[in-house]
């Protein structure tokens, strides 16, 4: 008889694990035998990850960048609903109820995010009191906390940008782009929710935001998006750092230039 389809699958993104033991840590606070578990583990020939785990399933990719192995994670997935995750991630109690009741809730939803507690046991961000239509705060939605209906992904055939997150030419902005896509896309609706489910450490990546990394990606992200608009983005951007004291006036000429670059390779790779 075929297994039935899980109703959530959790889909971890990770990299040179041998060893299913960091999932102990991630689901400290839930029963891990119970959870319907994908993971993309990038890694080399020496180092593959196995499972005899029936909830557990793995797929060692030999391809690099956090966006190829969201991707291989969503064509791949079989749950009715999808939850991205990392491996540093700890889910909260009963995290699973809260995902499967609030698309009870919301049938016509197609994704739901929610909400980080950081391990001081604060919000991540200053998060919308209020559950409402996700609307303009998808730019500080981590991936950790994007849910999504697998047939309506799947269907739309929007997925994450490779140019674009860690391991990529741009090493920012994936989450943003992919909801921005998802936002544009007429036939889907996407929800904020106001409950926490699951615990990181109080920074991400994306905080950097006076690193060259950060300010070569978004300036690539803005012209991806508005074109010539982004030079304009990138003197407002850098004023807002000088004003905020990320960084010094000797600074501004070096970092102009870095935006200059990363929207020159932006058009340079759209181009080829």
């Amino acid at each position: 008889m075929t297994k039935p389809e899980p109703r959530l699958e959790i889909l971890i993104a990770t990299l040179n694990r041998s060893s299913l033991d960091f999932l102990d840590v991630m689901f400290q606070n839930n029963d891990l035998s119970k959870h319907s578990i994908l993971i993309v583990n990038q890694t080399t020939d020496d180092c593959i990850l196995k499972s005899d785990q029936s909830h557990i399933r793995v797929i060692n990719s030999f391809e690099r960048g956090l966006s190829k192995s969201r991707n291989l994670a969503i064509d791949n997935a079989i749950g009715d609903i999808c939850l991205l995750a990392d491996d540093d991630a700890i889910y909260l109690k009963d995290f699973e109820k809260i995902i499967l009741e609030s698309y009870d809730n919301q049938p016509q939803a197609d994704v739901i995010t929610f909400k980080t507690l950081t391990t001081e046991n604060k919000p991540f961000y200053k998060y919308p009191k209020k559950s409402k239509s996700l609307g303009a705060f998808s730019e500080y939605v981590l991936s950790i906390e994007i849910s999504f209906k697998k047939d309506a992904i799947k269907n739309s055939k929007i997925r994450y940008d490779e140019q674009f997150g860690l391991g990529a030419m741009f090493q920012d902005s994936e989450n943003y782009i992919f909801l921005k896509q998802l936002q544009d896309h007429t036939d889907l609706n996407l929800y904020f929710v106001s409950e926490f489910i699951v615990i990181h450490k109080p920074f991400t990546s994306s905080d950097e935001i006076n690193s060259d990394r950060f300010v070569f990606a978004r300036s690539a992200l803005n012209y991806k998006f508005y074109k010539q608009i982004a030079y304009f983005w990138l003197v407002k951007y850098l004023l807002f750092l000088l004003r905020n004291k990320y960084i010094g006036f000797s600074e501004i000429s070096t970092k102009w230039k870095v935006g200059l670059n990363g929207i020159k390779t932006y058009k340079k790779l759209k181009a080829n």
